[in-house]
């Protein structure tokens, strides 16, 4: 009896196409600006144009650790709560109590309650890879900014 199944999966899925844009792929195609993932991000820590998307209550176990260490998808140590990755050493974001999520090409959107901050980083063409730095040195940007 089989106990894993294996998909085949194309190696290279065209991102910036408009039918995969249109497909709907939990996980891995959300498509926005970093505008409106800063914005939603700030919406969840505070007041946005008169919307709160969680309460205090419901943001504190939301962003409870739930899980950490080698994630064995991405190869790297790595800290979740429900749905939010948490600080690390290689991803920072602006302090321990921030959360948010990488993205595929190397978005990243978080929010830091304690310093009242919301971040959004997207591109319009997907290029990231092991080694991006791209959201990385605007992270570190902020974090100087703050400083």
């Amino acid at each position: 009896m089989c106990r894993h199944a294996v998909i085949a999966c194309p190696t290279e899925i065209d991102f910036d196409s408009p039918e995969v844009q249109a497909a709907e792929l939990p996980a891995s195609n959300g498509v926005g600006t970093a505008r409106g993932l800063a914005r939603m991000y700030a919406a969840l820590i505070g007041e946005v144009d008169g919307v709160r998307l969680l309460t205090p209550e419901t943001l504190a176990s939301a962003t409870k650790e739930q899980a950490g260490g080698r994630d064995q998808v991405m190869l790297i140590s790595s800290r979740f709560s429900s749905g939010y990755m948490l600080p690390t050493e290689t991803n920072p974001m602006t302090g321990p109590n921030a959360f948010g999520h990488t993205g595929r090409g190397g978005s990243l959107g978080f929010a830091d309650p304690e310093r009242g901050v919301a971040f959004g980083y997207a591109m319009n063409h997907i290029i990231g890879g092991p080694g991006d730095k791209r959201a990385t040195s605007l992270v570190d940007a902020v974090r100087r900014s703050l400083a």
